[in-house]
């Protein structure tokens, strides 16, 4: 069989042709890993809102290859936003560095707006203050009518979500997440915030970028990938490099889940993504990357079964030659839109970084694909600058071998 160029394919192509091969093989290691589950009380939920999307190709999968199913599977409206409220009063650790991470150098009132998704707290002066832990936690042991509308509304939505989640696991004590990745924030706080339960992950791909503690990643597995960082010699880790086309993919035109509203009539409470009409919207309306990732699953027969392992390493190459060594072509292909900061946040940030007055450097290092944004800078000699960022990476990664290894000698 002929390979086809990655550079010259159009992104529905680029989704069925190496995403398609690449996903396809990580629905057939969900389904193996499956077979650890049965007899136990586990559910599979699958997390919005790249979840979503992995049910809606794992089910077509089982249904393709004519497996069976093993365990119960349900959509679990859930986000960081979302777990950080059950394990807020107190915040455990858990919480208080996911905040840290992604507030930093913003107000604590900031903060409070996210969780309470409110802005009218009127909460004193000292909220103002960039967040620092030992404080926040102090603040929140304040009796100030702002503070105790923040527990309040914390606590309500708190509620909402686990009613929610009573709902999709039908009394099944062993709740298993599936998700795209990365370090797995979800896992980490529930465990933190809802210890009477069993809590593990099932993600695409599992990697520490963050540099915190991994007490979660015990039950934490990335099925297609596993590192903490890029290795030019381990193909599948070319994804960290431009993870965001993963996300893209997997993420349907659906908000994130930041609010729920109580169920009519004894029904479970709804999340803000769930409008009408959104079990459509997790399936592409366009064509893209992920209609062409449900043209390669449609393409499965139980006889093909076999050629999984196969078609799956050369998609990895593939994704690989297009991500970390990219041209023109591949750039226009795997441009996407902006990304959302979540965390119950509205801001985008753009996949390339605008001009502005920043330096073409500076504008690479700050975008989301920086090899992309090199050959977009450098179209004539941006081949030699990703040469230079190779030999950067590898050697970052040859370090850090170097330093486990003396680790586990000591």
């Amino acid at each position: 069989m002929s390979v086809p160029d990655v550079g010259r394919l159009d992104a529905e192509t680029f989704g069925r042709v190496v995403l398609g091969p690449i996903l396809t093989e990580f629905c057939l290691r969900l389904w193996l890993f499956e077979r650890f589950l049965q007899g136990d009380e586990a559910v599979l939920l699958f997390c919005a809102r790249g979840g979503l999307r992995l049910r809606l190709a794992y089910e077509r999968f089982l249904d393709r290859t004519a497996l069976p199913q093993r365990v119960p599977h349900a959509d679990l409206m859930v986000s960081r936003l979302v777990a950080a409220r059950t394990a807020f009063d107190p915040p455990s650790p858990g919480v208080l560095s996911e905040l840290e991470r992604e507030f930093s150098g913003q107000s604590m009132a900031e903060i409070a707006a996210a969780l309470a998704q409110r802005d009218d707290l009127d909460l004193p002066p000292p909220w103002h203050a960039p967040f620092e832990p030992v404080t926040f936690i102090a603040l929140l042991a304040g009796d100030e009518p702002g503070v105790v509308a923040l527990h309040r509304a914390v606590a309500e939505q708190d509620g909402l979500f686990r009613a929610h989640l009573a709902a999709c696991t039908g009394g099944r004590r062993h709740g298993v997440l599936v998700d795209t990745g990365l370090y797995g924030s979800t896992v980490r706080i529930l465990q933190e915030g809802i210890p009477d339960r069993q809590w593990s992950g099932l993600q695409f791909a599992r990697c520490n970028y963050k540099g915190l503690p991994t007490p979660h990643f015990a039950r934490t597995f990335g099925l297609s990938v596993e590192s903490d960082a890029y290795k030019p010699w381990e193909v599948r880790t070319s994804a960290l490099r431009f993870w965001q086309l993963i996300e893209a993919c997997l993420e349907p035109d659906l908000a994130s889940v930041r609010t729920f509203t109580a169920g009519a009539d004894g029904a479970a409470p709804r999340a803000n993504l769930q409008v009408p009409g959104w079990e459509s919207r997790v399936a592409p309306e366009q064509p893209g990357l992920f209609s062409g990732v449900l043209a390669a699953i449609d393409s499965l027969t139980p006889e093909s079964l076999h050629r999984v392992p196969q078609d799956a390493a050369r998609a990895w190459q593939q994704l690989k030659d297009a991500v970390v060594w990219p041209d023109a072509q591949a750039v226009a292909t795997l441009s996407l839109g902006h990304r959302s900061r979540d965390f119950g946040r509205t801001e985008l940030r753009a996949q390339f970084a605008g001009p502005g007055a920043a330096s073409p450097l500076k504008q690479i290092r700050e975008s989301l694909w920086r090899e992309g944004a090199v050959i977009r800078t450098f179209p004539r000699g941006g081949r030699l600058a990703l040469s230079l960022i190779e030999l950067i990476y590898a050697g970052r990664a040859l370090r850090s071998e170097m330093r486990a290894l003396h680790r586990r000698e000591r």
